[in-house]
């Protein structure tokens, strides 16, 4: 089984799992974000990011140039709580 065919398969058995009215919730929000056309104006593979500075874990400024400085940076982004 190929990964993607894993994913489509760990999908439909949580989708299983969740209630009716709490999935018709998120088919909602999933049809609106695709309606807004948010994936086109999304960095793309091979795009570059343009600098940016945020505050880490410790309050602190971090700018994104000055991590790639030191090296290879892996971004992620919590949407926070949900």
């Amino acid at each position: 089984m190929s990964f993607i065919e894993e994913l489509d398969s760990l999908r439909r058995q949580r989708r299983s799992q969740i209630p009716p009215d709490h999935l018709a919730v998120i088919d909602g929000a999933i049809e609106a974000l695709t309606r807004s056309g948010i994936a086109e104006r999304c960095l793309k593979v091979g795009d570059l990011t343009p600098d940016f500075e945020l505050l880490n874990a410790g309050g602190n400024p971090v700018k994104l140039s000055d991590l790639l400085a030191r090296g290879p940076v892996v971004l992620n982004f919590f949407r926070g709580v949900w």
